[in-house]
């Protein structure tokens, strides 16, 4: 093959690839559609003495950036500059774990290619989800979201497993491919081992999907509002007070005396409230108005919020911001609340903020994400966190639910720590408007889906623009909303107990393959070259 070729190739696998985490095919094509990359170092490498060890790197690194392109493309919606920032890291760090592993082939001639494959992909994705600056809404784990049927054993993996299944696929397919007419019994086998491969999760999963079941005995009715304001030209414009009173109408029209939960979207009110004085501020006082009319209903809702420091010589944390003038600091927070009939009122501060969006570097490469993303709702200061997964109990039932707030929902570990607090059921607040009508608010809900298998806990899901849903144990969308209109989701969730492998080992795969890549490195460049420099003295 000459360059023109490979470079095709690595087009196709780019296309191939992307295609999955679009609308407009199965996931399950990433089942086959790294094969192209893998072609392309195996013809390197059997033509090593033509090429240098970076060739790998320079062939596949288009089609990664056009896997990016398709996938996440819809960030220009928010930011052209920070949406190719994001592709080309994406894109690098994709290429840089298989252009890994083709060095170890090249060291050792062996077939460790097919294990470091692996490991260095899924430590790339052990790093996007516990690296701040790096996003892993493109883990192929995540491309499978759409295919539940298929993916039903997540519950013991999680979305890691998917990836591992893809790669193991894709490595299969490439030794069938690229193995020689001639050996037609290793031929054989090989293909014999990729329909295997396939098969067995699949048909594993459709008998999970037909046989597990809620639980009916604990039937709970849930309101989902999505009053459905634009956040580019509508949500900054018009009154916090008024959008919350349309949030309240919304739900006083179809709430019964049955109603166990009212949910309201992501930063529901975007007028900071001060922390330390909850009980008297307007906003909670309407909502308590309403659960007045429902004294059974617990609403969740979301309210940015802040805290006043007492005096300090330096920062309190590191997102905490100076007042003016002052010795005192302060903080923000994208925070979810419950409101009931009592008297405590519970909240939660989001934990999984948007890199260089919601979280504001102070050094290196984060400081630079933030200056090119833009300001989305305000976010200029930056938000807080907090460590711990907090669960709202209701006032009535004492059922506790998780309120996991928009992009936490991509962390499936993240929300597993909800459902080891208690969490009988998922809350998912969030506002899709920012990305407009394009693939990213189609992606981000087809991966609550993902959170419902893994963790079998029904989801909740409310939108400020859509699409608002619920999602049973089995990651099926039983209702939804439009996308981009106002309205009110009524329907049954049924809160669930069992706890998962997942739920109790959390991401065992990507954090085993962290720690066996360190190995392989540390083998393939110390301790093989070591043992041969002493034999070759003896």
């Amino acid at each position: 093959m000459n360059k023109y070729k490979l470079v095709a190739l690595s087009v196709t696998g780019g296309i191939l690839s992307g295609l999955a985490f679009s609308g407009w095919c199965t996931g399950l094509i990433l089942l086959i559609s790294l094969v192209p990359f893998l072609i392309i170092e195996n013809h390197l490498f059997q033509n090593r003495n033509k090429y240098t060890s970076n060739a790998y790197f320079i062939f596949i690194i288009p089609g990664f950036i056009i896997f990016s392109i398709i996938s996440i493309g819809w960030m220009r919606v928010a930011s052209m500059t920070g949406a190719i920032a994001v592709i080309l890291g994406l894109a690098f760090l994709m290429s840089f774990a298989l252009w890994l592993a083709h060095l170890i082939r090249l060291k050792t001639s062996s077939y460790l290619w097919y294990p470091a494959v692996i490991i260095f992909w899924l430590s790339y994705e052990f790093l996007s989800l516990n690296v701040n600056i790096v996003s892993p809404w493109l883990n192929l784990g995540n491309g499978l979201a759409k295919d539940i049927l298929f993916i039903q054993w997540y519950e013991f993996t999680g979305s890691s497993g998917g990836t591992l299944w893809i790669l193991s696929s894709n490595l299969l397919l490439t030794a069938f491919l690229t193995t020689p007419f001639q050996k037609s019994l290793k031929r054989r086998v090989l293909f014999i081992l990729w329909i295997l491969i396939i098969s067995i999760p699949v048909s594993l999963s459709l008998i999970r999907y037909s046989q597990i079941k809620d639980n009916s005995t604990l039937a709970r009715e849930v309101v989902v509002i999505q009053p459905d304001y634009d956040p580019y030209s509508v949500k900054f414009t018009i009154p916090f007070e008024e959008q919350l009173k349309t949030s309240i109408s919304m739900a006083e029209k179809h709430a019964t005396d049955n109603t166990s939960w009212i949910i309201t979207p992501e930063t529901t009110v975007d007028d900071p409230v001060n922390l330390d004085s909850l009980n008297i501020n307007k906003y909670v006082l309407m909502i308590r108005d309403l659960v007045k009319e429902f004294p059974r209903s617990s609403v969740v809702s979301g309210m940015v919020s802040y805290k006043i420091y007492h005096e300090s010589i330096t920062p309190p944390n590191v997102s905490s911001r100076r007042i003016d003038g002052s010795g005192k600091y302060y903080d923000h927070f994208n925070s979810a609340i419950k409101i009931d009939t009592g008297t405590v009122l519970e909240v939660y501060h989001k934990s999984k903020l948007v890199p260089g969006i919601e979280m504001q570097f102070s050094n290196g490469p984060g400081r630079f994400l933030s200056k090119i993303l833009p300001s989305l709702g305000g976010t200029k200061w930056g938000y807080g966190i907090q460590e711990e997964r907090t669960c709202f109990m209701h006032i009535s039932d004492s059922a506790k639910i998780g309120p996991v707030i928009c992009y936490e929902s991509v962390f499936g570990e993240f929300v597993t720590g909800y459902v080891k607090n208690g969490a009988e059921a998922l809350f998912i607040i969030t506002n899709d408007g920012w990305w407009k009508n394009t693939n990213g608010y189609k992606q981000h809900l087809a991966y609550a889906s993902l959170r419902a298998i893994e963790t079998r806990r029904p989801v909740a899901r409310s939108a400020n623009t859509g699409v608002s849903c619920i999602i049973d144990i089995r990651g099926k969308r039983i209702a939804e909303s439009g996308w981009w209109t106002r309205e009110v989701i009524k329907g049954v969730i049924y809160p669930d107990t069992r706890i998962t492998t997942y739920v109790k080992y959390g991401d065992y795969l990507l954090r085993i393959s962290a720690f066996s890549s360190i190995l392989l490195l540390i083998a393939v460049l110390f301790v093989i070259p070591l043992r041969k420099k002493v034999k070759f003295l003896r």
